[in-house]
């Protein structure tokens, strides 16, 4: 197909910066102008190396006063704590519990709660670290907050999650031990979990503390009894299947079935090592690195990316949430400590995602020099196509690695430095340059990352798959396209899992779906995208034979010839009472145990599909698979039906992944 460079330069902007608001695209187009379009093209677009690039936006007369102007003026910016906020919105808190405990009606006490919870959650994510501000609670407005919640939570029944916020209470300096309030809340927590033994232990240490003051027990004995105890299942937490017979020792994360391969024309690329059935798990790998889109800042934890319930406050910003704090101590004690007070400022630049996850490479490595040697590897092994680069390309991800380069000086990552000039040292040269080489490597092997939201009503209708993020992983890239995948891709938390959706012979290529399928997109639409966004040209068998949208195709089925060793492919008969010659074998050959066999594997379809309406997500998966399977044994695609299927059954498999209630 033609290539067209000017919407590939579109496609490629996209890929640095996703917002052209924000300030970034302001920057590049100012040291654009600055530098001049003949020193672009003439010089600088003929550099031949990262390290080129990097050293000469910083020491070239052309370009480099623009350039250190805008990046002396980096400074964090991020949403800080405030105590009086937090206070405010813990008295709102209150406020709700008091007027839930008034309320007739069930529905509108459980209302209340919620409403309550909400303010206790914005009270959480705004106190400050404990001491950091006396001037409100003695500086324990955070402890106070994570006490109210707690409250509310054992309200509403959620007697786990309300023991949990008490630890986080005491660990931010609420009194314990000699705290009759806290073995009150303790034991109203189990009880509601129906830990009635666990509750009459707290109980009675609370009333060894009160002494004579017995009314505070009798209270809290007279509220248990009023409690409506629920013994609450544990959560079903998603699993991340195992490997189809093993884990191969050459390639992270795939299975023993699958190898790689590598060819002139199609570089490296996974293949089937033997034959594989449909339903063989192929992958499951953890990424490289990952991150969170910002419009999930407030909705998802940050780190292991799960809905957030009851949030866990990070200690010096207001912008992010974790689940637990589990996740909050790894992300702080690791990356989040680097990109803390910049998390505005990022979203601010309206950078992509992709520059969210070069920076993360360097901010989660145990060492700058881990970063290097992590980021040098991903850029010798993985796709770049630096051939079809334009010189503005260039320009705007060495800007984007300048700017990212700033960021890691000004949040000390390099250590304390002598100056607070931009002028880069050597280390931070080489740490820039590898940020250079990261813009392009993920420009074309990342993955969006999708967890599945359910209703209420049914797990499969009404359910919508929603991009939370995006993730470098390292195996997962060298899986090829083609226009119709032969895998399934769904996630466990951040966890890249790939299922094949249809048997494999060896050495057959096993493929995913870069974005452009067939079934929502014709062959020219799917060239020029794959072309624009990936710079290459499909030539898969969907291509080659022109595969007509899935709305248009027809019923038509086209049968293997059952004459041995023979691979023709033939029309369904007219007549099943006759023979059918084969043109390439010459045989005359019978069709009649071949549409036998496509009527059952119909019905298995129809089974399946009223497995998924009864919601059986795994008794649906397993007709799929035999179905599938016996398909591929006596015809070809395209068959409407066997695609639907497929279709549905990567719909059962993301619903064993990671799913969330609205």
């Amino acid at each position: 197909m033609e290539y067209d460079p000017s919407y590939q330069q579109i496609c490629s902007t996209r890929t640095v910066q996703s917002d052209k608001k924000g300030f970034f695209n302001e920057f590049y187009l100012d040291v654009k102008e600055a530098c001049g379009d003949k020193w672009l093209q003439n010089y600088f677009g003929k550099l031949k190396s990262n390290a080129a690039r990097i050293l000469s936006i910083f020491s070239d007369r052309e370009i480099c006063d623009p350039v250190l102007g805008v990046l002396e003026h980096v400074q964090p910016v991020y949403k800080e704590k405030d105590v009086l906020v937090s206070s405010q919105r813990r008295a709102q808190a209150d406020k709700f519990q008091l007027m839930s405990s008034n309320a007739e009606l069930e529905e509108d006490r459980k209302e209340l709660l919620k409403q309550a919870l909400m303010h206790a959650n914005l009270a959480v994510m705004r106190a400050p670290a404990p001491q950091l501000d006396m001037s409100v609670d003695n500086g324990l407005s955070l402890a106070l907050a994570y006490r109210t919640r707690a409250s509310i939570l054992i309200g509403l029944g959620e007697g786990e999650a309300a023991l949990s916020d008490l630890k986080l209470a005491t660990n931010f300096g609420m009194e314990s031990k000699q705290s009759v309030d806290y073995y009150c809340k303790m034991a109203k927590a189990y009880a509601v979990m129906a830990e009635s033994a666990r509750a009459e232990i707290s109980l009675k240490i609370a009333e060894k503390l009160a002494g004579a003051e017995t009314a505070i027990i009798a209270a809290c004995r007279k509220d248990i009894a009023g409690l409506k105890a629920v013994k609450r299942e544990p959560a079903q937490k998603a699993l991340a299947p195992a490997l189809a017979h093993g884990e191969n020792p050459a390639l992270s994360g795939a299975a023993n079935v699958v190898k790689l391969v590598e060819t002139k024309d199609k570089g490296r690329f996974v293949v089937a090592n033997e034959g594989l059935k449909t339903g063989d798990v192929v992958l499951s790998e953890n990424p490289v690195a990952a991150c969170l889109l910002p419009n999930f800042f407030g909705t998802n934890c940050h780190h292991c990316f799960k809905r957030l319930h009851t949030p866990v406050a990070c200690l010096h910003c207001s912008g992010i949430a974790f689940c637990s704090a589990q996740c909050m101590g790894e992300a702080c004690e690791t990356y989040h400590r680097f990109e803390c007070q910049f998390m505005d400022l990022f979203i601010g630049s309206g950078m992509s995602i992709l520059c969210y996850i070069a920076l993360r490479i360097f901010t989660q490595a145990a060492s700058l020099e881990d970063g290097l040697q992590t980021s040098n590897l991903l850029f010798e092994h993985l796709v770049s196509h630096q051939d079809v680069r334009q010189p503005d390309d260039y320009l705007q991800r060495s800007l984007m690695a300048g700017f990212l380069m700033r960021i890691l000086q000004k949040a000390q990552y390099f250590g304390h430095r002598k100056t607070e000039g931009v002028n880069p040292t050597a280390v931070e040269l080489q740490v820039a340059t590898s940020l250079l080489g990261l813009l392009q490597v993920l420009q074309y092997n990342a993955h969006e990352i999708y967890h599945t939201m359910v209703t209420d009503e049914h797990c499969f209708e009404g359910c919508k798959v929603i991009y939370l993020g995006a993730g470098l992983y390292g195996t997962g890239s060298y899986f090829n396209h083609e226009c119709w995948p032969s895998t399934a891709g769904y996630y466990v938390g951040k966890r890249l899992v790939m299922a094949a959706t249809k048997p494999h012979r060896p050495n057959e290529i096993v493929a995913v779906n870069y974005g452009p399928i067939f079934s929502k997109m014709n062959l020219k639409e799917r060239q020029r995208s794959l072309r624009g966004r990936y710079a290459f040209s499909c030539n898969c068998m969907t291509c080659q034979e022109n595969w007509p949208l899935l709305q248009k195709i027809d019923k038509q089925v086209r049968f293997w010839c059952t004459s041995a060793n023979c691979v023709n492919l033939l029309k369904f008969p007219k007549d099943l009472a006759k023979d059918v010659r084969c043109p390439r074998c010459r045989k005359n050959i019978s069709l009649k145990e071949s549409v036998a066999k496509l009527i059952k594997i119909e019905e298995l379809y129809r089974e399946a599909a009223e497995a998924m309406q009864a919601q059986k997500t795994n008794e649906a998966i397993d007709l799929f698979k035999e179905g599938i399977d016996t398909f591929f044994q006596i015809a070809a695609l395209p068959h409407k039906d066997t695609l639907i299927a497929q279709q549905a059954l990567l719909k059962c498999l993301a619903n064993t992944g990671s799913t969330f209630k609205k």
